[in-house]
């Protein structure tokens, strides 16, 4: 049986909103930039900041989890069961979908009660990204990075993977 694990730390640091959000996540992220470095206190910071919810939700695409199994199964096959948690505490995650290689990098899939797609997020950028249903109307926000593109700019979405993810 396979399982997919993701930090609680990591969700949706590195995901896929609706593209009409691309200001947003850029306003926010440069506000974040400003927040870290007035709470920057030698390695870590003394505040923290909460990204704000964006205006469009992915769920509004009406992506389902059929689309995404169907789109990703070549290259990216799904995980049989989902974990999260912290240190040695794991629990298994409803409602919650991962596809992976052996050797790759893993999307996560949080799905509503109707099994439309509500959070996608990845491990790390990842060029499997390009296969997702809808890909045109998805933009990839990084928080870490401080990077946000829209999937549908493949030129910058390959610098983006080779700077920050596999550069």
């Amino acid at each position: 049986m396979r399982e997919a694990y993701y930090h609680e730390d990591d969700f949706c640091m590195i995901e896929l909103l609706p593209l009409d959000n691309l200001q947003h996540c850029l306003s926010q992220m440069g506000e974040q930039q400003v927040f870290a470095d007035a709470h920057r206190s030698g390695a870590g910071w003394t505040d923290m900041y909460v990204i704000e919810a964006p205006p469009s939700p992915l769920s509004a695409l009406g992506m389902t989890a059929g689309q995404l199994r169907l789109a990703l199964a070549e290259v990216l096959p799904p995980y049989d069961a989902v974990y999260t948690g912290y240190g040695s505490y794991r629990v298994a995650c409803k409602n919650v979908l991962a596809f992976g290689g052996d050797s790759t990098e893993t999307l996560f899939a949080g799905l509503d009660d109707k099994g439309i797609v509500c959070d996608l997020w990845c491990s790390d950028g990842m060029p499997g990204l390009m296969l997702l249903p809808l890909k045109e109307q998805l933009l990839l926000a990084d928080w870490g990075a401080g990077f946000a593109c829209p999937l549908a700019d493949g030129e910058l979405f390959a610098r983006y993977l080779q700077e920050y993810e596999l550069g």
